[in-house]
């Protein structure tokens, strides 16, 4: 699969996409002069406009209503909210891919405990799951003062052990129909370990069901964390801003880091009114999984290749 997969266009341009927003996520200030909060808009000395701006008036995406650019803020954020959903997702399938070893080598005595488990949380919305954990979070931040490290690393945690329990039962199962084969039951037959076995033929044979699904957690772990935004749980924590205008001024949460979600929770009022600040975060959310959805086909034909030239 590794030497196919870069003759799959799907894959190329998918992946093309994907690292080009992490990259200029972390040159953007070679690009981009990083510009001031424009809460007013002047004509002639007189007022005409407060923020959020539109796309005509602060060219190309327009401003939310602090002020901030949106381009700006979209890609400095893309770094946080695509690289933090690749971790969570890597970790779901790494932890995943061993829970579900164990439970197939000791089926007999686990299954319940672990059946009743992922038939606990199977059916649970994953979003109200993560808000009830990681909502007393932003609790202990405001009292506490605890740190973004400490924060987003517990963020994580939740994040990655709310996905473990459902892709356990989907790996047991390809770890069952995989050691049905011929050539493994007989390794089994002559006496081999369990962990020679799946060191040397079992994992070797999912290695690339393990891509295939790291890409589709991708895909879940974000659509989770604009669920979240929108909840006003935002990655990595909050800092707390003034907003108001002369006469009358308050403070505001907003996200720390800046990534995509945050932006969606903090302006999700605006969607009568101002519905760009809105849509250009989910356009950059629904160009995400469009580019993993271009590299999960392009994963799917060149396994689909490489069954059909094995079965030759």
């Amino acid at each position: 699969m590794r030497h196919t997969i870069w003759k799959q266009p799907q894959f190329l341009i998918g992946s093309f996409i994907i690292i080009s927003l992490i990259m200029l996520s972390f040159m953007y200030l070679l690009f981009f002069d990083h510009p001031e909060e424009v809460k007013y808009l002047y004509e002639d000395g007189r007022l005409v406009d407060v923020a959020p701006f539109s796309p005509s008036q602060v060219p190309p995406f327009g401003t939310d209503k602090f002020g901030r650019n949106l381009l700006i803020l979209l890609i400095n954020g893309a770094k946080y909210t695509l690289l933090v959903a690749i971790v969570i997702a890597v970790f779901r399938v790494v932890f995943s891919g061993l829970f579900a070893i164990v439970y197939h080598q000791y089926n007999a005595k686990l299954k319940p405990l672990l059946e009743d488990i992922i038939e606990s949380t199977i059916f649970v919305p994953a979003s109200i799951l993560a808000y009830l954990l990681m909502a007393p979070l932003a609790v202990k931040q405001a009292e506490k003062g605890s740190g973004f490290l400490e924060i987003v690393t517990i963020q994580c945690i939740i994040l990655i052990l709310i996905g473990v329990p459902p892709l356990i039962s989907i790996f047991s199962k390809d770890i069952a129909r995989i050691s049905r084969k011929e050539h493994i039951v007989s390794t089994f037959s002559l006496g081999a370990k369990h962990r020679y076995v799946y060191i040397k033929h079992v994992l070797p044979e999912m290695a690339s069901r393990f891509l295939l699904v790291i890409a589709q957690q991708i895909i879940q772990v974000l659509i989770l964390l604009a669920h979240l935004g929108v909840l006003l749980i935002f990655l990595g924590g909050v800092k707390t801003i003034l907003d108001g205008d002369l006469l009358s001024t308050h403070e505001v949460f907003v996200s720390l880091t800046g990534e995509w979600s945050g932006l969606i929770g903090n302006n999700f009022q605006e969607i009568v009114h101002n519905p760009h600040v809105i849509l250009i975060p989910l356009a950059f959310f629904s160009l995400t999984i469009f580019s993993m959805n271009l590299i999960i086909n392009g994963m799917q034909n060149t396994m689909k290749q490489t069954d059909r030239g094995s079965g030759s």
